[in-house]
């Protein structure tokens, strides 16, 4: 089962006991339906488990049960829906109003049916990536119908969508991990949630270990570099005779990095006697440059 499935799965078999919540939910599922002629109302849904639980709540609810067409073949399967009812009708035109207000809608609800709402539009119209692969989660409304509506109930919650156009319809998406995480456990899929968060957590240590690598890596390729650069100045100046004009302490400190190459700056310190600070080290090596410059 692909991870779409699987959440898709879990929010189509939670229970929903309260009458304003199962409203909701089919609210929902009709975000993106089509309204026809003498207050019939057509629905297509992708997935079998959607339909299942589509057919009895929108009977329910309106009091005539749908006609179910299946069409499709070679995998591209749907089930489409077809009832008459004034209410759905009315309702249908009002979430796909580009004027309306959610408010004009929140009516005598609880504290579960904004996310019975948002629950029945992804399965309806919504996926998501496996996590393990890419943070995306979409739902694409059939040319457009509902996005609007859609798009301001997201706004006004704190997450405010991407949007994008399709041959087939109107897309609005997210691709951070925080939104997506928040969102699926706002519709309730309480189990699948870790998958994304686990995903989310594995994700920043790996880029946290490449972080650090990538910066060990540039590190000790500015010390082979700097290292390098150094004993080409040390050797142009033994050449030069020019080693012997220069003081007692960079003398040592450049035959010290001359016959010990492979030595890091803690290391060369240490081979001073008596020792000296990194400071000190780093100031020698810079006055043995200069001094190569000069020629």
């Amino acid at each position: 089962m692909s991870f779409a499935n699987a959440v898709r799965s879990e929010l189509a078999q939670l229970p929903l006991k309260k009458p304003c919540c199962r409203r909701m939910l089919g609210a929902g599922l009709l975000l993106g339906a089509e309204s026809l002629a003498g207050k019939q109302i057509a629905l297509r849904l992708k997935h079998e488990e959607v339909a299942s639980l589509a057919i009895p709540l929108l009977g329910s609810l309106y009091g005539n049960p749908p006609t179910v067409l299946q069409t499709g073949a070679c995998g591209h399967r749907f089930w489409d829906l077809s009832f008459s009812s004034p209410s759905a009708t009315k309702l249908v035109r009002s979430l796909q109003d580009t004027e309306k207000e959610p408010a004009a809608l929140w009516t005598s609800l609880c504290d579960g049916c904004l996310a019975a709402f948002l629950r029945g539009a992804f399965l309806a119209y919504g996926t998501v990536n496996d996590p393990h692969r890419s943070f995306h989660l979409e739902l694409l409304l059939p040319r457009g119908r509902g996005a609007a509506f859609l798009i301001r109930v997201l706004e006004q919650l704190g997450y405010p969508p991407r949007r994008m156009e399709r041959k087939n319809g109107f897309g609005i998406y997210f691709k951070d991990s925080g939104s997506i995480e928040e969102l699926i456990a706002l519709m309730g899929g309480q189990h699948v949630i870790f998958d994304v968060i686990n995903s989310r957590i594995e994700r920043d240590i790996r880029n946290n270990e490449n972080r650090a690598t990538n910066c060990v890596a540039k590190n000790i390729e500015k010390s082979i570099s700097a290292g390098t650069r150094q004993m080409e100045a040390i050797g142009r100046l033994i050449e030069a005779g020019r080693l012997e004009n220069l003081s007692e302490g960079l003398r040592i400190t450049a035959m010290l990095r001359y016959r010990n190459p492979d030595a890091s700056l803690d290391e060369l310190t240490a081979l001073h006697e008596p020792p000296i600070s990194k400071s000190g080290l780093n100031h020698r090596l810079q006055r043995i440059l200069a001094e190569a410059e000069e020629f």
